[in-house]
């Protein structure tokens, strides 16, 4: 494949808001909510099941998941479909649950599987319209990879949680060794001209535990503070699978749409060859860094 890193165009990544997992940045002047905002299908076929592992040990971490450890007022930021909640819920250990998105694509879809067992709104993780110490819990699934501002959403996760409060959180890591799910659609088509991961804090930090471990600490989580490696399952269990995964996220897409036929062709047969190459190792997996941090 080496003639296509000479002939293949390079697609540049849009302005504005920064591109996250198979969502697309937004185009100039577009709500930066517009990524997401269309993602809502591929995000509850894809990855709401695969990081649901990873969301339900955050519940448990947190004593969510346990009727005699007390009763909690939780509160779930970057929500997505709040499909780990809406199976949780009710419970004796949650006496209130808020989700909240940024995204109003995301947060129809939250409402739909939560109904009134919880408060859903639309809200950004840098800013929360809540006062302090309203919340004794505080969750992120594969959030903070997301925020535009790490700093400001981590300030304000320890802002909302009250005394004694804890909060559990997950990121995804951009290029994370064994990834075979974002690193390697990324490798695979990068002789084909695709534009470069993201390369923001959030996506990045989860590297570097002690690092992830301080940044907790600087936002004024005073206790014990846990950072672990684990990873997200997809619901992948083919090459064709693995095709349809890669090619309905939008940057694959444009990129796929930049090529001639025969270009296009041959990079959908390195996707499928690379999905079946990994699967007869082992799963479709996403790196992820996970931290409970306490008050």
């Amino acid at each position: 494949m080496s003639e296509h890193n000479a002939n293949s165009p390079q697609i540049e990544a849009p302005s504005g808001a920064p591109r996250c997992c198979g969502a697309d940045a937004p185009p100039p002047l577009a709500p930066k909510t517009a990524g997401w905002d269309s993602m809502a299908q591929w995000y509850t076929t894809w990855m709401s099941p695969g990081t649901a592992a990873v969301s339900f040990s955050l519940f448990g971490h947190l004593g969510l998941l346990n009727r005699n450890s007390g009763s909690y007022r939780v509160l779930e930021t970057h929500a997505g479909d709040a499909q780990t909640a809406a199976q949780v819920l009710p419970s004796a250990s949650i006496v209130a649950y808020t989700a909240t998105d940024f995204s109003p694509g995301m947060i129809a879809a939250a409402q739909a599987n939560l109904g009134d067992r919880a408060t859903v709104l639309t809200s950004d993780s840098v800013q929360l319209p809540f006062p302090d110490a309203s919340f004794d819990r505080y969750l992120s699934n594969l959030g903070m990879c997301c925020t535009s501002d790490l700093s400001a959403s981590l300030s304000e996760a320890r802002r909302v949680l009250a005394p004694g409060g804890a909060a559990a959180m997950s990121l995804r890591i951009e290029g994370g060794d064994g990834d075979t799910a974002f690193r390697l659609i990324q490798e695979t088509l990068a002789p084909f001209g695709a534009i470069p991961p993201p390369d923001r804090e959030g996506i990045l930090i989860g590297k570097d535990l002690p690092a992830l471990r301080a940044r907790l600490r600087n936002a004024g989580f005073a206790g014990s503070i846990v950072a672990w490696h684990t990873w997200a399952t997809l619901p992948v269990h083919d090459a064709d699978a693995f095709l349809a995964f890669a090619t309905s996220q939008p940057p694959t897409q444009k990129l796929l749409a930049s090529l001639d036929a025969e270009s296009r062709t041959i990079a959908e047969k390195a996707l499928h060859s690379a999905g079946a190459a990994a699967l007869e190792k082992g799963a479709i997996q996403v790196a992820v860094a996970a931290v409970l941090a306490w008050c």
